[in-house]
């Protein structure tokens, strides 16, 4: 009954101006995950008619080596979250002590998301070559020569590294000082009054009081890590060398791209879309809990 009477107070206002939106996302985002799944079952090309194969498919990605090491390498990715987190906060409260030029800083880091993933993958790939600029100074210093982008344990860290912390750095400063900034200043007055230097205020005050926004560091991470990693890797490594960089949201574009086995990308596809709902479900917990 409550609903009826809202729907006869409100009128039809709110459904007509809410239809170009729910019109957008059903074309945009519904479908295409439908079609996805339903893609999963079926042999196709990207091209011509389908094929229905049922599960066969999801049993040869099961029993498929790529697969599973596009998993463990993306796995190796998100080891790297907690690291780009503290990096992140720390550097963001040192910043927030006044630094002497700390805008200028915070400027400066940001210049990585500005660039974009592709160009920075395309300028990372210049630097760390065996005869790039990084390897020239480690050359006069050491005498030696670290192949970042050829031996494959160096080559997945660095990519983990360059990706999850670097890049997000200048982003994260600016989200971080945001969120101390909404802290109130008698609370940073009180911790200096009873004694609580740097470390201290930092674990009792700051961190506490930033719950919210490192919950959603941690939640942005971790989409950025599955969904959002293609760009940066086919432009530095190219899922090489071998397949120590090939992650789960590569491997969807060069089975369904390079291969033109469509069917098979899907069902890549919906193991990714099942990883990015427990993703989004933690994260409404996450919300659920705290606002209780």
């Amino acid at each position: 009954m409550s609903h009826r009477r809202g729907l006869e107070r409100d009128g039809a206002a709110p459904y007509i101006f809410l239809a170009p939106l729910l019109a957008l996302l059903a074309a945009f985002m519904i479908y295409p995950v439908v079609m996805n799944v339903i893609t999963s079952f079926t042999e196709w090309k990207g091209y011509g008619p389908w094929k229905w194969i049922g599960l066969a498919n999801y049993r040869t990605m099961i029993a498929d080596g790529q697969f599973w090491t596009s998993i463990k390498n993306t796995a190796l990715m998100v080891l790297y979250i907690p690291l780009s987190t503290i990096v992140t906060i720390l550097i963001a409260a040192f910043l927030r002590e006044g630094i002497g030029g700390w805008k200028a800083y915070r400027a400066i880091l940001y210049i990585p998301n500005l660039l974009g993933y592709v160009l920075m993958g395309v300028i990372f790939s210049i630097y760390l070559r065996d005869e790039g600029a990084l390897n020239m100074l480690i050359r006069y210093f050491t005498g030696s020569t670290v192949r970042f982008l050829i031996t494959p344990i160096i080559a997945i860290n660095t990519v983990g590294f360059l990706l999850v912390v670097f890049l997000h750095l200048g982003f994260g400063l600016i989200y971080f000082l945001a969120a101390m900034n909404g802290i109130d200043s008698s609370i940073y007055e009180a911790a200096l009054i009873d004694g609580a230097g740097f470390w201290r205020t930092m674990f009792k005050v700051t961190i506490p009081s930033v719950r919210f926004a490192l919950e959603f560091w941690v939640v942005f991470n971790f989409i950025e890590v599955f969904a959002r990693m293609f760009s940066f890797i086919h432009t530095l490594t190219q899922g090489g060398p071998g397949y120590s960089t090939f992650t789960l949201e590569y491997g969807i574009f060069i089975t369904g791209f390079s291969k033109f086995k469509v069917g098979y990308s899907s069902a890549w596809s919906v193991v990714l879309f099942f990883f990015c709902a427990l993703i989004s479900i933690a994260q409404i917990r996450l919300m659920k809990r705290r606002d209780a």
